[in-house]
């Protein structure tokens, strides 16, 4: 056990304490606070007392790669950008490295962080996987692969392309993005075409979001069917890391769609956090600001770091 992995266990379980893992483990003096604190190594009579506590924990499960997660609906307007955005800036906020991947040829999610496409995207590297994925930073644990309306072009081009549905899962395989990051969150656009394959393909998981209202509830079984055949022809086994209510609004007809899906697909995790609808979003977006800078305190901003946790927990 290196310090580094130990301090990347701590993240990925933000539930545990780390005084109350030094108690349990009889760890005296603070050892391991002060460990994670100043980069240190723990000693061999500490770290066999912590051994023994942390593998209890789920230590030896700790991921050696990327958790891959596409944010999907096949209905548009439905928060999957703004899902994909936020969630990323609150795992970042938890201490964890997170890539975004802009799948969206309308390049919403790119023109949220102010990120310009035009010097490199997405596109570039599923047409010609010799050349990297153009990555550029937004923060020290937060960084995006841009896209914009040439990726339209290139779905275009892929449609009679060999292994057209695999392209992205071959790109983020030809590289060590998988060991840079811990989250890699793809933003899907609104239909289940070639696109939403690629990254359904490349993903080890995927998180619905729903706005309760009928045109996107709806569409949810046609979501569903489309996992089974990645699960069934893609020998990818996707799951669904859950289903999470978007710009939900205190009133009966919101609150009826939630209970019908509830109901209808009581088998997979409904995020017990939700997000309503705050014209907070909006503004930060418009104005290109990450949101946790304009306004990070706001009831979206705890939603999300909430779902952060859940994912987490």
């Amino acid at each position: 056990m290196q310090i580094h992995n130990i301090r990347k266990f701590f993240k990925m379980k933000p539930a545990l304490n780390v005084s109350g893992i030094e108690k349990e483990a009889d760890i005296k003096g603070q050892a391991l606070h002060k460990a994670l604190q100043s980069n240190s190594e723990l000693s061999e009579k500490n770290l066999a007392k912590l051994a023994p506590v942390l593998i209890n924990y789920g230590y030896n499960s700790l991921p050696s790669k990327a958790k891959v997660i596409s944010i999907v609906n096949n209905k548009g307007g439905v928060g999957k950008t703004t899902t994909t955005a936020i969630l990323g800036e609150a795992f970042a906020r938890l201490g964890l490295r997170v890539l975004l991947i802009d799948l969206d040829s309308q390049g919403n999610l790119s023109h949220i962080f102010g990120i310009d496409a035009e010097v490199g995207q997405v596109a570039d590297t599923m047409i010609d996987i010799k050349k990297t994925l153009a990555i550029q930073p937004i923060n020290d644990y937060l960084s995006i692969v841009p896209s914009n309306l040439k990726l339209q072009e290139v779905e275009s081009l892929l449609l009679t392309a060999a292994s057209n549905q695999n392209r992205l899962r071959a790109a983020l395989s030809a590289s060590t993005i998988g060991q840079d990051y811990d989250f890699i969150l793809i933003d899907c656009p609104p239909s289940l075409g070639l696109l939403t394959m690629n990254a359904l393909n490349a993903s080890n998981s995927c998180l619905i979001t729903v706005h309760p209202e009928a045109t996107a509830v709806v569409g949810l079984n046609s979501i569903f069917n489309v996992i089974e055949d990645v699960k069934l022809y893609g020998g990818n086994n996707l799951a669904v890391e859950g289903i999470l209510f978007t710009m939900v609004e205190k009133n009966s007809v919101h609150d009826s769609y939630k209970e019908f899906v509830r109901e209808e697909y009581s088998s997979f995790r409904i995020f017990e956090s939700e997000i309503k609808k705050s014209v907070d979003v909006s503004k930060a977006q418009a104005l290109a600001e990450q949101f946790y800078v304009y306004k990070g305190k706001s009831q979206v901003g705890i939603a999300y770091e909430d779902v952060a946790k859940e994912i987490l927990s």
